[in-house]
């Protein structure tokens, strides 16, 4: 009998003590999801307030920006261990089908791609129509928001339809547990940026420095991320899926192909960032400590 890796239990008796809702016409189930969107939600107002305590501006975009950071992080958190742990589990197959792993390994990968279907439907909605809701316009949104909000949506298109069809939730994981894996130093060095900024915060001293460090250390994990791996994890998926029998077999070609621009579209999607880290990397911080145009 297979041993459940530890990390996972958690995540399956929440997955399976959830009552289920099905999207109409098939078996996937979206109450999870929901409930983690309501988690995340709160979560994200509880931070929000906390800023306000703290001396940060009411109704400022910063302190909105920051205490989605602060949520953003902890969903890359708990959701890093938890896709290590499933992957790890079984042969990798990108293309692989789900049905033939034991029963607790389909509820935790659920679970796993539920948790982040929530997420994304959270700030969706919190991130581009609550916060960014004018009255008697609506919510109004800038070029980056509309690429944020795609992104979004194609994600949970990619996660929900391999849950659907079974298959390809590999793909799928590989591709989150890659796009999440600096997502949380990432989002110390966006919450840190913030708080220089803010008159509450100029008093703490130490504070320049560990953002410049935070920040050299963020740009090289975000450099091995996106462009020594992110480009020969996809290329593996993209390969699997599209030309061996096995993939073909087991994924709709239609469906696969539909995933290309997804796969492929984060990727070019992370090339101002990637300037931006290789920048960061040659000239060092703008703030204290770092680099040829730090302050001495």
């Amino acid at each position: 009998m297979e041993q459940i890796p530890f990390i996972l239990r958690p995540w399956i008796s929440l997955y399976r003590a959830t009552p289920k809702i099905y999207i109409p016409g098939t078996d996937v189930d979206i109450a999870f999801s929901l409930r983690s969107a309501v988690l995340f939600s709160i979560l994200r107002i509880s931070f929000r307030y906390a800023l306000y305590s703290l001396g940060w501006p009411v109704g400022s975009r910063d302190t909105f920006f920051t205490s989605a950071c602060m949520a953003s992080f902890c969903h890359s958190t708990l959701m890093l261990p938890a896709l290590a742990s499933i992957l790890l589990s079984q042969k990798y197959v990108p293309s692989g089908k789900l049905q033939p792993s034991p029963q607790w390994y389909q509820d935790a990968t659920h679970a796993a791609m539920g948790f982040c279907t929530g997420y994304m439907i959270y700030d969706s909605i919190m991130g581009y129509v609550v916060e960014t809701w004018q009255p008697g316009v609506g919510p109004v949104l800038s070029g980056d928001d509309w690429t944020y909000l795609g992104h979004h949506i194609l994600t949970t298109l990619y996660m929900v339809s391999a849950r659907w069809k079974k298959a390809g939730h590999m793909s799928a994981m590989i591709l989150m547990f890659n796009g999440e894996f600096s997502a949380p130093i990432m989002n110390l060095h966006l919450m840190m940026e913030k708080a220089l900024t803010q008159d509450c915060c100029k008093g703490i001293a130490w504070l320049p420095t560990l953002f410049a460090y935070n920040e050299q250390f963020f740009s090289l994990l975000y450099l091995v991320c996106r462009v020594a791996v992110s480009p020969f994890v996809i290329g593996y998926v993209t390969y699997d899926l599209l030309f061996t029998k096995r993939g073909r077999r087991d994924v709709p070609l239609w469906l696969s192909i539909s995933w290309m621009p997804m796969c492929w579209g984060v990727q070019f999607g992370s090339i101002p960032w990637i300037m931006t880290c290789i920048e960061t990397l040659k000239q060092g911080s703008v703030f204290n400590g770092v680099g040829e145009n730090a302050e001495l």
